[in-house]
């Protein structure tokens, strides 16, 4: 047996009055930051910027090798994690349209400042995998749940 039409809108009401649809998929994005955090801790490791490009390069030859004994996934590139600080203390937030990440420390400004503030972003062909694979699911999910249909 369906539902009357008066019904419909009843149960749908539910959904606009949440403050917003951009409130549940920020809920949904923000709730993945482990997710999140581990894929941009890959793309520091392999001393990527979200684009795919390199992050940098260091201007001494020693100090690169240094860096490459720690870390050889970064090809000698420049990769943020030498103490593991920036990255351990990083976070998804919801900025413009979009997200991007910020860290609680100290170094970030000075990062940021000397390699770009791209450097914070998300690797977009991942994000939209993402989004297909689990953001999309889960926000029609919670819609559905909100207003009662099954």
């Amino acid at each position: 047996m369906g539902i009357s039409a008066k019904q419909y809108q009843s149960r749908l009401s539910k959904m606009l009055n949440r403050s917003s649809l951009k409130d549940l998929a920020n809920e949904i994005i923000l709730s993945d930051q482990a997710k999140l955090k581990t894929e941009k801790i890959n793309e520091f490791e392999q001393g990527l910027r979200p684009d795919g490009g390199i992050i940098g390069k260091y201007q001494s030859e020693d100090y690169m090798l240094f860096k490459y004994h720690i870390n050889p996934r970064a090809r000698g590139y420049v990769d943020l994690m030498l103490t593991h600080s920036f990255t351990n203390k990083m976070f998804v937030i919801p900025y413009g349209d979009g997200y991007l990440f910020d860290s609680n420390d100290s170094k970030t400004g000075s990062l940021v400042g000397k390699y770009g503030g791209d450097i914070m972003g998300i690797n977009q062909d991942w994000f939209d995998i993402r989004q297909r694979d689990v953001y999309r699911l889960t926000y029609v999910f919670n819609i559905k749940r909100i207003c009662n249909i099954a």
